[in-house]
């Protein structure tokens, strides 16, 4: 005789909620996650940060420290560039953290931040001045928000942050391919202390991000506005842009010399939950920021090809990722070129011609001469070195 036995239905999260023993942090989290989304992404699965170089550990172009570059739309550690338009003066690299300059940012296993320092004051903004910190993101990285689509994410925005300067502070979010955009405000409670900050943005239904490989989103920190940036209310919620809603209530980090600002552990994730900092190895954050830049130091030999004539030379290479699109010359030492293995010239001038996004031909000139006719074989380096991009 079969016997059939009924059972009430059981709220497992409100049983787990009244269990005596601590579930621990991973758990209570887990508990309080308010989709699949949010849970997934803390039960284990990665690959969920969409910025490249949050820990600050790439810097192939080099610059370091304080005294790094001063120059406008320059990229700083790899992904991050500056963008400013005031009368003041900032320079900004990387810097190594230890115990007493990284405190808890550097307890949380950080080891490199991105310093930012002004060099001259500019205490009075005009209306269109301005500074900001930003990482440009590609469509094909984003697709994940569903933005523009009726099951649209929501994303959470998690960093560590340190300066001189305590206050209202502003992050945004640009959608570049429908002209929108959303801020959120942050505080700055303590001075030259580092402190986590979390943020989450809303979804938004209506714009979708071209699947593809230019500009999609853009993520700022600003730093200083004036009033054609500051003097709306602040668009809290994915809006059409409008300039003066977009920083309003932002401190002015430019009004003395000797402020600064340091950045580190970066994190935008799909979700309403921050998670745990995607601690990526030095391989992957290398070939993921290899995508957008690409440095060859010196101390090596970086191409091989022919002579075009006793004083040019054309060497080729294969690209260690695939670049976004064919890079441009960023930078360079000419070096010299090498004569069939025996003696090497010194060079002056260095273009790219007939490349690619995954193969690279440098064209060497003004090489002293050499007596070599064309079809020579030629290696460039040897002192010479270059950094190429390919950055949105």
């Amino acid at each position: 005789m079969a016997v059939r036995i009924t059972k009430s239905a059981v709220n497992i999260r409100e049983k787990l909620a009244e269990l005596e023993r601590p579930v621990g942090i991973t758990g209570a989290a887990l508990m309080k996650t308010e989709t699949p989304q949010d849970a997934f992404s803390l039960i284990g699965a990665r690959n969920c940060n969409m910025i490249i170089n949050g820990s600050m550990v790439v810097n192939q172009r080099g610059f370091t420290g304080a005294a790094g570059t001063t120059t406008n739309g320059a990229y700083t550690t790899d992904r991050f560039y500056i963008q400013y338009l005031h009368d003041g003066a900032v320079s900004a690299g990387q810097t190594t953290m230890n115990s007493t300059v990284g405190g808890s940012a550097y307890a949380d296993g950080f080891q490199n931040a991105l310093i930012l320092r002004v060099t001259t004051a500019d205490a009075s903004l005009a209306a269109g001045q301005y500074q900001r910190i930003q990482q440009p993101i590609e469509g094909y990285n984003v697709q994940g928000i569903k933005k523009g689509t009726a099951n649209a994410q929501p994303v959470t925005l998690s960093f560590w942050v340190r300066s001189s300067t305590t206050g209202t502070y502003i992050a945004e979010l640009e959608d570049a391919d429908n002209t929108r955009q959303v801020s959120k405000s942050y505080t700055i409670d303590t001075a030259n202390t580092w402190e986590k900050k979390t943020l989450t943005f809303p979804a938004d239904t209506t714009g979708v991000f071209n699947n593809d490989n230019t500009l999609a989103l853009a993520l700022s920190w600003w730093l200083a506005a004036g009033s054609t940036y500051s003097g709306g209310t602040l668009n809290t919620s994915w809006a059409a842009s409008t300039n003066a809603n977009r920083a309003v209530g932002q401190v002015n980090l430019l009004a003395t010399a000797g402020n600064d600002f340091f950045l580190t552990g970066v994190q935008l994730e799909v979700g309403k939950v921050a998670t745990e900092f995607e601690h990526r190895s030095i391989g992957e954050e290398l070939a993921l920021c290899e995508r957008y830049c690409q440095g060859f130091p010196t101390g090596g030999r970086i191409a091989i090809g022919n002579w075009g004539s006793n004083t040019t030379a054309y060497c080729s290479t294969t690209l260690r990722t695939a670049m976004r699109t064919t890079p441009t010359l960023y930078s360079y030492t000419a070096g010299n070129v090498l004569v069939e293995g025996v003696n090497w010239y010194a060079a002056t001038t260095v273009a790219i011609t007939e490349s690619t996004n995954t193969n690279i031909t440098f064209y060497i000139s003004g090489i002293s001469n050499s007596g070599q006719s064309a079809n020579a074989n030629a290696v460039w380096g040897n002192g010479a070195s270059c950094v190429i991009q390919a950055e949105l």
